[in-house]
């Protein structure tokens, strides 16, 4: 009965080899997965027939591929679409050629026919190899005849000609060697550039000049008091008097304390009576009483004959004047607080929290920050509170205020990288920056774009003149040392004098082959790369 064995997906042809070979059934059948094309073509499928071959069974397959199929049926090998078909035992592998034997390979081979067979044997008793032999050795015996003496001693002189002529160029132009050491010289560099600190930036877009920022803030409470300015006169004294009430009917009038009386042109100036006055019955009959202004103040010290109006119901039954002046109404210069105070001390307490924003704000960095003094903003978390409103009688003026004192901070550290990429992509092209004769300074002025803040910085740096090796080697090729180092200095600048090393010093002059002579181009430590 035949054996089916399944493949998985992971396995190669070698290993499938392998696993076959220590199979010892007559019939297996190989059952293949989905998508496995490790037999899609016949040169493989026929590796795997000579080692059933070799194991003596036959092999078959199991699969929906259509290019096993194809192969399968190239070499003769019975393939399957299901797994009951290869179940049965009438199925045989019929593979086109034949095992070749691994030491007798002619087993294999037909029989030759009759007359082929006394040839081949006719052949083998032929001496073949004699003859072959002996045509080598007249072969050989023409090329060991000895040549002329002329010829011989030709090809002597040319060939030590060649020798010599190669040893003296070898002694001129190979042998002697150079190295020349240059220490550069540097020029100076500018440049101004406008930052933007952004507190919604994590990283640097130095495409835009943009670098991430920090945003620092903190509640600031002061309290100030200053004298006040404003000056009003104050009523303090009221004024009195008396008045005379006539009637104007036949019957009697009684007048209470409190009746209201006035002055009846210009403004009028109220007063009340301090005592009951009876007016007697009858017209023309009068009466006095005494009087005090309702306010203090001079106002109250009006002249005689101005208090001519009797407020409420008597009205109609009495009239009022005063024969006499009114007086004693006085006042006083006392002190207010003014709008000009109330601006003064606002001003005066906005500074106070702007001398301490900066220290208070400098507390809350982190090592290596930087902040900004310009960057500082003021927002005023309440309404100011002052202690008297304009014109209010007080001798000092105070105020509490409460305000958000908010920066930006700026690391150091990625200033310093944004200032070093803007000088490096300002310095000629393989040219090399002198990262320790980088210095930057702010600009006065700071501009506030929302959140953010806009300065300018300008960058002072020194950078290394680039020096082409190649360039030097050919122009200095067969000059002399003084020459060549002439030449050097006019051409590039140098820091000092270029050192010249020759070994051996056979010649007055450098090689002339440029690659016999070695550039050094020496650089500081602190030279970075471009």
């Amino acid at each position: 009965m035949a054996q089916i064995l399944e493949i998985t997906p992971e396995a190669t042809l070698s290993a499938v080899r392998r696993q076959l070979s220590q199979w010892r059934r007559e019939r297996v059948a190989l059952l293949l997965p989905a998508d496995w094309h490790e037999l899609d073509n016949s040169a493989r499928m026929r590796l795997l027939q000579r080692q059933a071959q070799i194991q003596q069974c036959h092999l078959g397959l199991i699969s929906r591929d259509p290019a096993v199929h194809a192969a399968a049926h190239q070499v003769g090998v019975p393939v399957f679409v299901h797994p009951e078909d290869a179940l049965r035992d009438n199925w045989r592998m019929s593979p086109m050629l034949p095992l070749v034997h691994p030491r007798r390979p002619e087993l294999g081979l037909p029989e030759a026919p009759r007359w082929r067979r006394a040839r081949i044997t006719a052949q083998e008793t032929l001496p073949s190899q004699f003859r072959a032999r002996q045509k080598r050795i007249r072969v050989e015996e023409q090329y060991r005849r000895p040549l002329p003496g002329w010829l011989r001693l030709t090809g002597n002189l040319l060939m030590g000609g060649i020798i010599a002529a190669a040893l003296l160029l070898f002694t001129l132009y190979v042998i002697p060697a150079a190295t020349i050491t240059l220490v550069p010289g540097r020029e100076p560099l500018r440049v101004t550039v406008q930052l933007v600190a952004n507190p919604f930036l994590d990283v640097p877009d130095l495409e835009i000049n943009q670098l991430p920022a920090r945003t620092v803030e903190t509640t600031i409470d002061a309290t100030s008091t200053i004298r006040t300015s404003g000056t009003r006169q104050k009523s303090t004294e009221l004024a009195t008097g008396r008045v005379t009430f006539t009637n104007l009917g036949s019957s009697p009038v009684r007048v209470p304390a409190g009746t209201v009386v006035s002055t009846g042109t210009g403004t009028a100036v109220n007063f009340h009576t301090t005592t009951d006055a009876e007016v007697p019955a009858g017209r023309g009959q009068r009466a006095d009483a005494s009087i005090e202004a309702l306010e203090p103040g001079i106002q109250g010290n009006v002249r005689a004959n101005t208090i001519n109006t009797v407020n409420g119901g008597l009205r109609v039954r009495i009239s009022v004047t005063n024969q006499g002046g009114t007086g004693g109404g006085g006042s006083q210069l006392v002190p207010v607080a003014t709008q000009a105070d109330r601006d003064q001390l606002l001003d005066q307490v906005e500074a106070q929290i702007a001398a301490e924003a900066y220290e208070k704000l400098q507390g809350l960095l982190e090592p290596g920050e930087w902040l900004s003094p310009e960057s500082i903003q003021l927002l005023t978390l309440s309404t100011p509170t002052f202690s008297a409103f304009n014109d209010e009688e007080a001798d000092e003026l105070s105020l509490t205020l409460r305000q958000l004192v908010r920066g930006v901070a700026v690391d150091e550290a990625i200033l310093r990288e944004a200032l070093l990429q803007t000088a490096q992509d300002a310095i000629p092209r393989e040219a090399k920056l002198v990262a320790s004769s980088l210095t930057a300074q702010r600009m006065p002025g700071v501009d506030i774009v929302g959140s953010s803040v806009q300065f300018t910085m300008t960058v002072n740096a020194d950078y290394v003149i680039p020096i082409d090796p190649a360039e030097v080697r050919s122009a200095i090729a067969g000059l002399t040392p003084e020459a060549a180092v002439s030449l050097v200095q006019q051409r590039w600048p140098m820091a000092r004098p270029p050192e010249i090393y020759r070994d051996p010093e056979w010649f007055a002059t450098l090689p002339a082959i440029g690659n016999r002579i070695q550039v050094r181009v020496a650089y500081d430590d602190t030279v970075t790369s471009p």
